[in-house]
């Protein structure tokens, strides 16, 4: 019984121009309005900053706040920090709206042929099976060898479609915000910060069920044909893996359909996140200098989804009303960061354990009476739970005399799953000029690359200008094209002011 699901295949059947890439772009860039270290990133939030800021920042390790307040270094502003940003990231698919649509019609019982004519759809009476062997059935009708070969590639077709949904069918968005402050820079010999933060990530993406094409049925199906007369009505033949070809012996027309529970699934969260982080010196020595800290955190997450079987899609964008009219379940956590840094004249060592207790969220539950695909059912399980999980991160810089120049390099040693269940491990690599003057602006220029889920990398570069104001970009090298125009499969920017009072 084979399986006809041929990834090798796919990209060939798409090449169609629609509108409804755009749309999927428009619409989670405005939806997704909610940060963190613990919530991952499209792009990493740390690769926007220079090492002094990130200390301050609500996302650092909570262990370098005392440090940076106690260096008081002149390009640094102790004071606090506020961002805001947004970014957006695709799968490498073309147009995949518009094969929605068409699988959409291929998965619905016909109203008309193949060839356009119409169909009228009685009842499926029950049939002879004349005894031909299948070489026999096709010498006395040779068309049924076109029409087999119409069925196989329409399965391959369906398949290929449907494997590539899952696999790469998918647009995101998120945009986040973040303010943190310095409350205390001696609070029994460390510094309090507080931070809070909201970030909220929209995804469509494609649940795939495989199709289980057993050519042996087939064969007795078709076999079924020679039987019928001019008088027969339309037969539907079941040629297994839920493909049926409907045949009218009136004109010899046919049309095939999938009975498949593949569904199109949009899911947005909403992080907000209240923290104090505490951190003070531990231990000094000629050779360096040991920093602890400690953040509880306060989460308050809301999840929400919609689904929709492919089959009972009439138009995708209607798919969008229904994601932006839908209630969402809010819960509330508690959790705490741990980080510990090691500074010395010329160099910093840092480790911080974020999500330390992995709190769990839950998505509200679908209708299921929809679905009957086992297959189908365990992954939707898998999608309406989200857990916040643990994740170990390392750090390390070199640097000049004041830290003028500095070279850093950060790597998540785990990866972790979002609330889209999309995988990040983040390695990031940034080299920085940190300028003393108003006038001259600094600067930072990296590369950042997932080493989980998508495997996607980006350039990162950004200025402080005046001391204050940040702006950062950062962007793929991949490519995908939509609406015939080609872009880039990810873009991030953030804007930010940092201060003292």
């Amino acid at each position: 019984m084979p399986t006809f699901s041929i990834n090798s295949l796919i990209k060939h059947f798409f090449n169609s121009p629609n509108k409804n890439s755009t749309l999927l772009a428009t619409f989670l860039f405005i939806w997704g309005l909610s940060s963190s270290n613990a919530v991952a990133d499209i792009q990493p939030r740390s690769a926007s900053l220079n090492y002094s800021q990130k200390s301050l920042s609500n996302a650092g390790n909570p262990a370098s706040a005392a440090l940076i307040v106690k260096r008081k270094d002149p390009h640094v502003m102790t004071g606090g920090l506020i961002e805001l940003g947004a970014g957006i990231e695709y799968g490498d698919l073309d147009e995949l709206f518009a094969k929605i649509d068409e699988l959409s019609e291929l998965f619905n019982p016909p109203s008309e042929g193949d060839d356009g004519s119409e169909i009228e759809l009685p009842p499926t009476p029950e049939n002879p099976i004349r005894d031909y062997t299948w070489e026999d059935l096709f010498a006395e009708y040779p068309e049924l060898e076109d029409r087999l070969e119409l069925v196989k590639h329409k399965v391959v077709t369906t398949a290929g479609i449907l494997a590539l949904i899952a696999v790469e069918g998918y647009g995101k968005a998120e945009a986040t915000s973040e303010a943190s402050f310095v409350v205390n820079e001696d609070l029994f010999g460390g510094t309090l910060l507080f931070g809070m933060a909201y970030k909220g990530n929209s995804k469509a993406v494609g649940i795939f069920e495989n199709i289980n094409f057993d050519g042996e049925q087939a064969k007795s199906e078709l076999q079924k044909i020679p039987s019928f007369t001019e008088d027969d009505p339309v037969q539907e033949l079941d040629l297994s893996g839920g493909i049926s070809l409907f045949y009218n012996p009136a004109n010899n027309k046919v049309k095939m359909t999938v009975d498949n529970d593949s569904l199109l699934l949009i899911k947005a969260a909403k992080v907000s996140q209240f923290s104090l982080s505490y951190s003070r010196h531990a231990l000094q020595s000629d050779a360096g200098d040991l920093y602890w800290g400690i953040k509880p955190v306060f989460y308050r997450v809301g999840l929400t989804n919609v689904g929709t079987r492919i089959g009972d899609i009439t138009d995708t964008e209607a798919l969008f009303d229904d994601i932006k009219d839908a209630s969402f379940i809010y819960e509330n956590g508690y959790d705490v960061d741990l980080g510990i840094v090691w500074a010395a004249p010329h160099y910093q060592l840092g480790a911080s354990l974020t999500s330390l207790f992995e709190h769990t969220y839950e998505f509200p539950e679908l209708d299921r009476r929809r679905f009957s695909s086992e297959s189908i059912l365990n992954q939707l399980n898998r999608h309406e739970v989200y857990v916040m999980e643990r994740q170990l991160k390392l750090e390390a810089g070199i640097y000049t005399d004041q830290r003028h120049w500095s070279l850093n390099v950060e790597l998540d040693a785990n990866p972790v799953s979002d609330p889209m269940h999309d995988e990040y491990q983040w390695f990031t690599l940034t080299a920085g000029y940190a300028a003393d003057s108003w006038w001259l602006p600094s600067a930072r220029f990296g590369m950042s690359r997932n080493l989980a889920g998508t495997g996607l990398g980006y350039i990162n570069a950004g200025v402080t200008v005046m001391k204050f104001i940040n702006i950062d970009v950062a962007t793929t090298l991949d490519t995908v094209t939509l609406d015939g125009t080609e872009r880039r499969r990810g873009a991030n920017i953030r804007l930010g002011v940092q201060f003292d009072y």
